[in-house]
């Protein structure tokens, strides 16, 4: 483990940011609104920074949300990657997910799509973000060959990389899956009252020490919040229980210190239960989604690999 990692873990350990995650439903909404509230992005500067560093950045909107397509000129290339941020369904991307989006255009050449899906936090349940997430997934069916197309989803939006193409089989296959999926730190928010929860939910619980970020209480609050009363397919709250029939060659990313590597073996059994392919990396002594921050060695090497995975 290197220093880097060693002296930003135990910083990120002493600010108590687990803390956040033992909100109940209502102050975790006041938290996400007043985060969504502050200016992340801003069209105008993003526009300028493309045109300085010489590449196309198209806005339009999916269904009243907004998608960044990044490319490298005017025209579509032949292949694209679906990028899909993480917040707990509930909080905007931030600077690192737009600067890795820039650098997945930059170095695989592919076009990337940057889905600003809907949030949780604005009083929609989950099905709506899956309507709009299988909304733009079709239309770059409509743009690229299937097989040219990658998903890549860091935690929430690991669960939605995965969980388009449950809701896909749940549909009977309209859409073709895509070449590969890449899915960092995915969980699932089960049904914790079932008898059959209980083990995943001892699981999560004994890793809860080593993780310095999430707190398994936020597994309770977030179904509230996704679920409330709405009558949902149980695979839009965990995906493990979904059918991976056809899936494509998919990657799980965790870290070995996260409460949610206690999801790994049950998406292990999932891709095999439905004779799917998979391979699981894990970063030793690493935090959830570390591969999305560059300034340690570990998430520059495993962010590096998921951009060569992507050229492929």
């Amino acid at each position: 483990m290197s220093v880097m990692y060693k002296a930003a873990s135990t910083i990120v350990r002493l600010l108590g940011v687990k803390k956040m995650f033992l909100k109940n439903k209502e102050e975790m909404l006041a938290y996400a609104r007043k985060e969504n509230a502050k200016a992340v992005f801003d069209l105008k500067k993003a526009m300028k920074r493309a045109e300085r560093k010489n590449y196309i950045l198209f806005h339009r909107e999916i269904m009243g949300y907004r998608l960044l397509s990044y490319q490298k000129d005017q025209m579509a290339g032949e292949a694209a990657v679906l990028y899909l941020f993480g917040g707990g369904m509930i909080t905007q991307p931030d600077k690192l997910d737009f600067s890795l989006a820039e650098r997945i255009m930059e170095k695989t050449d592919k076009d990337v799509w940057f889905l600003f899906y809907p949030l949780c936090s604005e009083d929609v349940k989950v099905d709506k973000t899956y309507d709009v997430c299988f909304e733009t997934y079709r239309l770059m069916t409509e743009n690229y060959k299937a097989k040219n197309i990658s998903v890549l989803g860091f935690s929430s939006g690991a669960c939605l990389s995965l969980g388009i193409f449950l809701h896909n089989n749940a549909l009977g296959r309209p859409l073709p899956m895509p070449g590969k999926i890449i899915s960092v730190s995915p969980g699932g928010i089960p049904d914790l009252s079932l008898d059959e929860n209980k083990e995943i939910w001892e699981k999560v619980n004994a890793l809860n020490h080593k993780d310095i970020m999430i707190d398994p209480t936020y597994l309770k609050t977030a179904r509230e919040i996704a679920k409330g009363d709405a009558d949902l397919p149980e695979y839009m709250l965990d995906g493990t229980v979904g059918d991976f029939t056809d899936f494509p060659k998919t990657y799980f990313y965790y870290g070995e210190n996260e409460c949610l590597y206690a999801f790994a073996d049950e998406f292990k059994k999932a891709m095999e239960k439905h004779h799917a392919s998979y391979e699981i990396i894990v970063g030793n002594g690493m935090c959830h989604c570390y591969p999305l921050v560059r300034f340690f060695r570990e998430g520059r090497e495993a962010q590096d690999k998921i951009i060569e995975l992507l050229k492929s």
